[in-house]
């Protein structure tokens, strides 16, 4: 904050002009004095009146009152950002989704409960990224990752196998994003990950579904005379043809962690719905041979 006053121009007067040239006298190693000094008037610009003491103080206390504005205006801003991030930690905290967010030398700022709970041992609390190195199946592959990630502020998006203390492992989808204030500079990382136990299972279901409903098909055909096999081959591509729009209908509607038993639930119906076709087809045969 700058205080500009305006120019006043005025006058001085001095007992002579210090600008008149000395004269020399007789001998030119003396120095006579000045022959005039007649009052010489001198034009000052440039310059404003004096700063009084009213000036001054009036200055210092508005200084102080844009300090004390200033100071008002950060603290308002800190109590924002405070209020700020109790919400956005809330709001980690009661997500469904394990999250971790760490600061800047990967130092775990935050833990929600789905992470806490996701972990092998839900009691420790984690204090760094490098923590969790012991409880991965690889921990040489997720260290350089992590390395990646806090050194070098790559983002990471992979697939990692978490080792549980049942023995078995579980697959862990891992999104982790440094997150920038500006080009150079690094706030923190945010790592989500995501349980692929049950996405997993429900593509194991599908294989297993199709692969059954296939090899059911391929078992049967041939095991009647060729005129009632293809009768058979017909109506069973009908059963076939509906249990694979019923499966496609699941795969796409239905919470993956039901699709598994519900796959099976249509394979075993047309498993039965199989037998019961080869027999009645079987039967006829037999009437009409008979």
């Amino acid at each position: 904050m700058l205080w500009f006053r305006p120019e006043r121009l005025r006058t001085v007067t001095w007992g002579g002009n210090p600008f008149k040239p000395m004269v020399i006298g007789d001998s030119p190693a003396e120095l006579s004095p000045r022959r005039s000094f007649a009052q010489w008037h001198q034009l000052v610009e440039g310059t404003s009146e004096p700063w009084s003491h009213a000036d001054l103080t009036a200055a210092r206390l508005i200084g102080e009152t844009v300090t004390d504005v200033v100071l008002q205006f950060r603290s308002v801003r800190v109590l924002i950002a405070q209020d700020h991030l109790d919400q956005v930690s809330r709001q980690v905290r009661q997500s469904d989704q394990p999250v971790i967010v760490a600061d800047a030398q990967g130092r775990i700022l935050l833990t929600n409960e789905p992470m806490r709970r996701l972990m092998p041992s839900a009691g420790i609390d984690l204090l760094h990224l490098e923590g969790m190195l012991p409880f991965f199946a690889d921990p040489a592959e997720v260290r350089r990752r992590l390395w990646d990630l806090v050194r070098h502020n790559r983002t990471w998006r992979g697939e990692v196998r978490l080792e549980m203390e049942s023995g078995e492992d579980r697959p862990l989808l891992v999104r982790a994003d440094p997150v920038f204030s500006s080009p150079d500079r690094v706030l923190g990382f945010v790592l989500l990950f995501t349980d692929l136990t049950e996405r997993k299972a429900a593509d194991a279901a599908r294989r297993r579904f199709q692969d059954g409903i296939v090899g059911g098909h391929r078992a049967v055909v041939g095991r009647l005379d060729s005129q009632f096999d293809l009768v058979f081959q017909n109506l069973l591509a009908s059963v076939v043809e509906n249990a694979q729009l019923a499966a496609l209908e699941i795969t796409d509607g239905v919470d993956v962690a039901r699709m598994p038993a519900m796959l099976e639930s249509v394979q075993a119906s047309v498993s039965r719905a199989t037998e019961v076709l080869a027999r009645l087809i079987w039967h006829a045969s037999r009437a009409k041979s008979g």
